[in-house]
């Protein structure tokens, strides 16, 4: 048996094994694509290409089986899995029964890449997102927490969760409607009505804005800075650092921010709040709660 973590994100799906792809899966095959494929209830999908699905519990969205599925069968040749996962803080007493219900014990006959294979989710374990990441590596941190509660910031693909921790129990869990594809949104739309770039610029697709900030933006051949579009992601932060100040202890209590959007927002957060301890190294830090699910399996 297997134990695998799987964190299927509106953006990205991350897992235990360093697997990490787009949340999106497609039927319809792009020229030249190379991506991995995914035949399903005899559906062919092609994994990590298409359009996001957004909605409000993961579990119900078309592409929940097929991402979840993908995400097995890109990790492990075995068949026989223990699955942890997880659902938003704010979801998560009172959803967590309907997705073990929904996975544990069934089988899957699926073929990937042309391989057949019969996936049994012997078990499954469904884990507070944020919350389980942040634990998993809450001892590389320890000396600048200071036994302190932790005020926890996850912001994910189309949701940021705050939570009060108290050791390990996650109190006052908040969700907001905003996370990292509303700052990248922000970023690219004001980048295309830039009128430095003469309305010549379509963005396509959310993953090349971070390459942007990374690598820089080019335009006619001249790379250009970009710093006051970046900006433009800045209401974002107003939103969620105000819901900080009227209702959590940010001033007196370690304050921990994680997530795909704490790479973006980090600097804003710093500037803020003081002595913010930021987790924003995407090597590692993005793969937090996939692998916290798997640690949990053995406890």
């Amino acid at each position: 048996m297997f134990d695998l973590g799987v964190d299927i994100g509106n953006f990205q799906v991350k897992t235990s094994e360093n697997i990490i792809f787009e949340s999106k899966v497609t039927t319809i095959k792009s020229y030249g694509t190379n991506a991995d494929t995914l035949k399903y209830n005899n559906v062919l999908y092609y994994l990590g290409e298409g359009e996001e699905e957004i909605g409000y519990k993961k579990f119900e969205k078309e592409n929940f089986f097929p991402l979840l599925l993908g995400a097995i069968c890109k990790s492990t040749t075995e068949n026989d899995i223990r699955l942890g996962i997880g659902l938003p803080v704010n979801q998560f007493a009172q959803f967590k029964n309907n997705l073990v219900e929904m996975l544990q014990g069934e089988t899957f006959k699926v073929e990937y890449n042309g391989t057949k294979r019969n996936i049994i989710i012997d078990s499954v374990k469904v884990y507070p997102e944020g919350v389980t990441g942040y634990l998993y590596f809450a001892k590389n941190i320890l000396d600048k927490i200071s036994n302190r509660d932790v005020v926890l910031i996850d912001i994910g693909g189309k949701t940021t969760d705050i939570a009060l921790i108290k050791g390990n129990r996650a109190t006052k869990p908040y969700s907001m409607d905003k996370g990292t594809i509303d700052i990248y949104d922000a970023i690219a739309k004001s980048i295309e009505t830039d009128p430095r770039f003469e309305g010549e610029v379509r963005i396509e697709e959310r993953n090349k804005v971070q390459e942007y900030i990374d690598r820089g933006f080019f335009f006619k051949g001249e790379k250009q800075n970009i710093k006051s579009n970046i900006e433009a992601s800045k209401d974002i932060f107003k939103n969620i650092y105000n819901e900080l100040k009227l209702n959590y202890p940010i001033t007196t209590e370690a304050v921990v921010l994680m997530g795909g959007g704490a790479k973006i927002l980090g600097s804003a957060f710093k500037n803020s709040i003081p002595g913010i301890i930021v987790m924003d190294n995407l090597n590692e830090d993005i793969f937090a709660n996939a692998n916290g699910y798997k640690k949990m399996l053995s406890k």
